[in-house]
């Protein structure tokens, strides 16, 4: 899921969501800011940012819940004078109205239930799911809104003001 104003690099090319999606760059969702010339130099995403690692000049990681662009070669450590903010993640929005109560479920076959045996992790996607003690899967829980009100909370409580901002110098 890419929301609004999120800037990746794509097949050579830089784009920026228009809104959120969860569609490709190449979709009209997506406006590209700039592709790759015959000798041009594109961004590349490197994941999370890692010290001692080496960074070239528009490289991008993530760190701290941002993401940031190298400004140059070397650009020592993140953040600091060689990176530039590229986004930060904004508070949480406001809580919707609660939906009408659904219609009652058919029952269930009588029998045993299957135990809690272990969990499967997707990190990637912040889901859980549960092995039973039969083998089979249950649902999937998705814990990203947990951990983004974690992060709110911390950092809410940990610098005042904090939230969606841009660093103001331009790239060099």
């Amino acid at each position: 899921m890419f929301y609004e104003g999120d800037v990746v690099a794509f097949d050579g090319g830089t784009f920026q969501a228009l809104r959120d999606t969860g569609q490709p760059p190449s979709h009209k969702d997506w406006l590209c800011l700039a592709v790759a010339g015959r000798d041009a130099r594109s961004p590349q995403v490197r994941g999370t940012f890692k010290d001692g690692a080496a960074y070239t000049h528009l490289d991008i990681v993530a760190h701290g819940g941002g993401s940031f662009i190298a400004r140059r070669d070397n650009p020592g450590p993140c953040p600091g004078e060689g990176w530039q903010l590229l986004a930060s993640q904004g508070r949480r929005g406001d809580k919707g109205e609660r939906g009408p109560q659904g219609e009652r479920g058919p029952m269930g076959t009588p029998g045993i239930a299957p135990k809690l045996k272990d969990w499967m992790l997707d990190c990637e996607r912040y889901l859980a799911t549960p092995i039973m003690s039969d083998g089979s899967h249950g649902p999937a829980l998705d814990l990203r809104v947990l951990f983004e009100q974690f992060h709110n909370e911390v950092f809410s409580s940990a610098s005042p003001g904090a939230g969606a901002s841009a660093a103001s110098s331009p790239l060099e």
